[in-house]
């Protein structure tokens, strides 16, 4: 008997199957001492899997992920820079609210080593003129800006975004969090049930409608807790609008 995890989040379906404690240690494994920097690595991979779902339940290929930065001649504290930016998403939150829209948006800001500037994803506006609207409302310097694609998979942005919180995480107040999402966004919930086998299959059976993001396959084990696992993740095509498969144990 082993337990299977998995998390839906928009698109996609994560898939985690490991064994309980006592009867999936992986031979050759034992307990021993966690050093500072697995902890640190293992917390750092838990940060980019959380904001990876955030972001797949979140946003689609209508989004945005804008960079904003400061003028040269008018680069602020980063006290300063923080109240611009709750400025700016308040009068943006209220250009939403008047085509009918809710804002959504993650932030990360970073300034170590280097000048202060936001990274910010926010969901399309309905009827579009997104950039336009955000155009109109950053006065302080440049943007940039990038659509989401249409897979619907944002892990490789997380990945993006988390690393540009690494340094500033890690010092004074700004190592509350590594980003700072609105409060109105979907968090996928995760569903854990037990499995009547005692193994799985190396290549994962895939459901009608999904096709495997063969990046996140995995077999082996899990360098943290020593169990044997495997997991991966699977994304919805295109033309399949709503539900998903029923996957095999």
């Amino acid at each position: 008997m082993y337990f299977k995890t998995t998390v839906k989040a928009g698109k996609t379906l994560e898939v985690y199957r490991s064994f309980s404690k006592r009867t999936g240690k992986a031979k050759g494994t034992s307990d021993r001492a966690v050093s500072k920097e697995e902890i640190e690595k293992n917390n750092r991979r838990r940060a980019i899997i959380k904001l990876t779902r955030v972001l797949n339940a979140n946003f689609d290929k209508y989004s945005c992920h804008i960079s904003l930065t400061y003028r040269n001649e008018n680069r602020p504290s980063v006290e300063q820079a923080k109240k611009e930016l709750n400025n700016f998403l308040r009068r943006l939150r209220h250009e939403y609210k008047k085509r009918g829209g809710e804002l959504k948006y993650i932030v990360v800001t970073e300034y170590k080593n280097k000048n202060v500037h936001h990274h910010i994803v926010i969901n399309g506006i309905k009827g579009g003129g997104t950039l336009e609207v955000v155009k109109n409302q950053w006065r302080h310097g440049y943007i940039k800006c990038a659509m989401l694609d249409e897979s619907g998979q944002y892990r490789k942005l997380a990945e993006y975004l988390i690393k540009e919180t690494d340094k500033t995480f890690k010092e004074g107040k700004a190592a509350k969090q590594r980003y700072t999402p609105s409060r109105n966004l979907v968090i996928p919930k995760t569903k854990t049930k037990t499995v009547k086998a005692n193994r799985w299959l190396p290549e994962p059976r895939i459901p009608k409608g999904y096709y495997l993001d063969v990046d996140t396959l995995f077999n082996g084990v899990d360098p943290f807790t020593g169990r044997l696992i495997q997991k991966y993740t699977l994304i919805q095509f295109a033309e399949e609008k709503k539900g998903h498969g029923k996957e095999s144990g």
